[in-house]
């Protein structure tokens, strides 16, 4: 694979860094396994058209994240698998989101003691803003991982029924268990953006990396909104399934003559008078 190095001009990055990520993305999507040796340094020097010192720095960047092992005399060869580090999967659907909650660990960061907001961005959502939410702000481990930092606000009134509970475990778990609250709307836009300060704090990633956004919004059975989310997730981590029959199986053009076909016969068999729909199925035939 040769690339142009004029591409490597369009981005701010270091060109060392962008040849460590393509490097990366290559061992990620199974091109190099777990054990394999990487090309020579001239191979991928010729691939990619930079200098060997450039080369060498991308390589130490990977064997610092402790993706490779460089040998001297032996070569260079891959020692995690990344194959599989797209874990998380974003939930789509109400049980998906629930099912995606279950059995992780919340570590609440701190906000400004009683922080209220009186303004949400939820255009996305038809619903009445209440008048006043709290603020709280987690990071949420799973396998000791730092996946997803999230501010929510949370109406007051139904926050202040359950404190403790509402700062120490997932929120939408304790929204879904109450019998006293009925869920009429639940939206959530999602997009792809680089990660800010505090994001790439919180998660252990670099300013500037890719993450996944997410804006959610819940309102109650009145439709006033009564949970709003802000949720980060680093883009590494994060893979996207969408059923696209939801389900159901893809009826084929052919399919649908047979089906038309089998009508039209058994309409004639029948002996009865076919409605207008059977009448141009077997004018049809």
């Amino acid at each position: 694979m040769t690339f142009d190095p004029g591409i490597f001009r369009r981005s701010r990055a270091p060109i060392y860094l962008q040849i460590a990520k393509l490097l990366r993305q290559r061992i990620e999507q199974g091109e190099w396994k777990m054990g394999d040796q990487l090309p020579t340094l001239e191979a991928l020097m010729n691939s990619y058209g930079v200098a060997r010192s450039t080369l060498r720095e991308a390589l130490a960047q990977l064997e610092t994240e402790g993706v490779i092992r460089r040998s001297r005399g032996t070569g260079t060869f891959v020692t995690k698998d990344l194959s599989s580090q797209r874990w998380f999967k974003l939930p789509i659907t109400w049980p998906d989101m629930l099912e995606s909650i279950a059995n992780l660990r919340v570590h609440p960061l701190s906000v400004p003691a009683g922080e209220r907001v009186e303004r949400l961005p939820v255009d996305f959502v038809n619903g009445e803003l209440a008048s006043s939410y709290t603020h709280l702000r987690r990071v949420h481990y799973r396998r000791d991982i730092a996946y997803c930092l999230i501010d929510i606000h949370l109406e007051t009134g139904l926050f202040q029924t359950d404190p403790e509970g509402f700062t120490t475990t997932p929120v939408l778990s304790r929204l879904a268990a109450r019998p006293d609250l009925r869920i009429s709307i639940a939206r959530q836009v999602i997009w792809v953006s680089v990660s800010d300060e505090k994001t790439a704090s919180c998660l252990d990633i670099g300013v500037g990396n890719p993450v996944v956004e997410i804006r959610r919004a819940l309102a109650d059975g009145e439709g006033r909104i009564v949970y709003y989310a802000h949720i980060r997730y680093p883009a590494e981590l994060v893979r996207l399934e969408v059923d696209l029959l939801g389900g159901a199986s893809a009826e084929t053009e052919a399919d649908s003559r047979q089906e038309d076909g089998r009508a039209a016969v058994d309409v004639r068999r029948s002996g009865r008078k076919p409605d207008g729909a059977e009448q141009r199925l077997a004018l049809r035939r």
